[in-house]
């Protein structure tokens, strides 16, 4: 689990389609009021992107990425460590 690794939801790109809660095994996500909300931000793994991957607005980014991280897999997704 990560502590300064999190997603970030740009809602002015979100079309609240709940993608990323669907996607995220973890329980980093509500669905809140029908909106995606980033509620245990902790719970991410670190260096996954696999509910970016998913978004279909490209409305998530992440707290902690400066892009230097590897590759490797998490929840069927690649995953940067």
């Amino acid at each position: 689990m990560a502590e300064k690794w999190y997603p970030v939801i740009d809602f002015d790109k979100c079309s609240n389609c709940l993608v990323c809660v669907e996607h995220c095994k973890h329980g980093v996500y509500d669905k809140g009021k029908d909106i995606p909300t980033v509620i245990l931000p902790v719970n991410c793994i670190d260096g996954c992107r696999g509910c970016q991957k998913k978004c279909p607005e490209e409305a998530i980014s992440y707290f902690g990425d400066d892009g230097s991280r590897k590759e490797s897999s998490c929840c069927g997704t690649q995953v940067i460590t």
